[in-house]
C-alpha cells in the first residue's frame, strides 16, 4: 500500500498532539473527546489538509469543542502516548483509505479504538492501518486473543527470516498434481509441504513449497529463499529451492499463484 504523503505525516503528528493535549486541556474524558472531535464539523479542515494553510494554534480545537459540549461527569483519561497514537492513527486511516472522520470513527469508536493500541501502535503506521481495516469485517472484539495471535505471527516471521539462505528439509504433504483435501478445485502445481524446525501460529508445522522439482516427491533438501508473507491469514509460507537456483519474485508469484491468488500478501526475502 502508499506510504503517507508529508503533508499527510504533518497533519497526523498535528492530530497525534492535539489528542494528547486534549488530556489536560479538555473538560471531556478522552473516549468523549475523541468521539466529539472526530464528528465535529470543525475538524474536517484536518482531514482535507486545509489546516496546514491557516494559522490557528492547535489547542483551538480543543477550546472550540469545550465550548460546545458540557463538561464529562466521567473523567476518564488515556495515556499521553494512547492519545497521540489514536490521533495519529485516525488520520492515517483517513488519508490512506480516502474516508471522511465521521467515517473512520464509524469503523473504530472511541472505546474501541484505544484497544488496537495495544495490539498495533509498535507497527509502521501504514502497516497498523492496513491491517486494522483489514479486520473490521470479522473483528469479533476479542482484542485479547487477536493480540496473542498476532505476537505469535510475529514471532514465527522472525524465525523465519532467520532461516533463509540455509539448509532445510521439506517433507511433502501435497505432491506435485494432487489436490487440495478441502478445497477441489485447488491442484498443486508444485510440491507442498513442511519443516518440522519450529511450529507455525496454528500449532502444524511451518509449511513450505517446492520449487524447481518437476515431478511428486515425498522429501527434500533444499535452501530456504524466500517467505509468503500473508497479511489476511496466520499462516506464512516457507519457499524452498535447490542450491544454487534463484528466482525473481514474479516468478515466484507464478509458481505459488494456484494457492496464493486467494491470500493478500507480500514477497520477504
Amino acid at each position: 500500500m502508499r506510504k503517507l504523503d508529508i503533508n499527510e505525516f504533518k497533519i497526523c503528528q498535528i492530530l497525534g498532539r492535539i489528542f494528547q493535549k486534549s488530556i489536560t486541556l479538555s473538560n471531556l474524558s478522552s473516549p468523549t473527546f475523541i468521539k466529539r472531535f472526530m464528528n465535529y464539523e470543525g475538524s474536517k479542515c484536518f482531514f482535507d489538509k486545509s489546516y496546514l494553510s491557516l494559522s490557528s494554534n492547535e489547542e483551538d480545537i480543543i477550546f472550540e469543542i469545550n465550548a460546545l459540549y458540557k463538561e464529562s461527569k466521567s473523567r476518564i483519561l488515556y495515556g499521553e502516548n494512547q492519545m497521540y497514537w489514536v490521533g495519529y492513527i485516525y488520520g492515517a486511516l483517513s488519508f490512506l483509505y480516502d474516508l471522511p472522520a465521521k467515517t473512520v470513527y464509524g469503523y473504530f469508536p472511541g472505546k474501541q479504538i484505544i484497544k488496537y493500541y495495544n495490539i498495533y501502535h509498535t507497527f509502521d503506521i501504514e502497516e497498523a492501518a492496513e491491517r486494522m481495516m483489514e479486520n473490521i469485517n470479522y473483528d469479533n472484539g476479542d482484542y485479547v486473543s487477536k493480540g496473542v495471535r498476532l505476537y505469535k505471527k510475529l514471532i514465527v516471521l522472525d524465525k523465519l527470516k532467520e532461516l533463509i539462505g540455509k539448509k532445510v528439509h521439506v517433507y511433502i504433504d501435497r505432491p506435485l498434481g494432487s489436490v487440495h483435501p478441502e478445497h477441489e478445485n485447488i491442484v498443486y502445481e508444485v510440491n507442498y509441504g513442511h519443516i518440522k524446525n519450529f511450529r507455525a501460529p496454528d500449532n502444524e508445522y511451518q509449511d513450505a513449497y517446492v520449487l524447481g522439482i518437476e515431478t511428486p516427491i515425498e522429501e527434500f533438501d533444499g535452501i530456504a529463499y524466500a517467505i509468503i508473507n500473508r497479511s489476511n491469514d496466520e499462516e506464512d509460507k516457507l519457499i524452498v529451492v535447490e542450491e544454487s537456483k534463484e528466482y525473481t519474485d514474479t516468478e515466484i508469484e507464478e509458481n505459488v499463484s494456484f494457492q496464493e491468488k486467494y491470500f493478500k500478501h507480500k514477497i520477504i526475502r
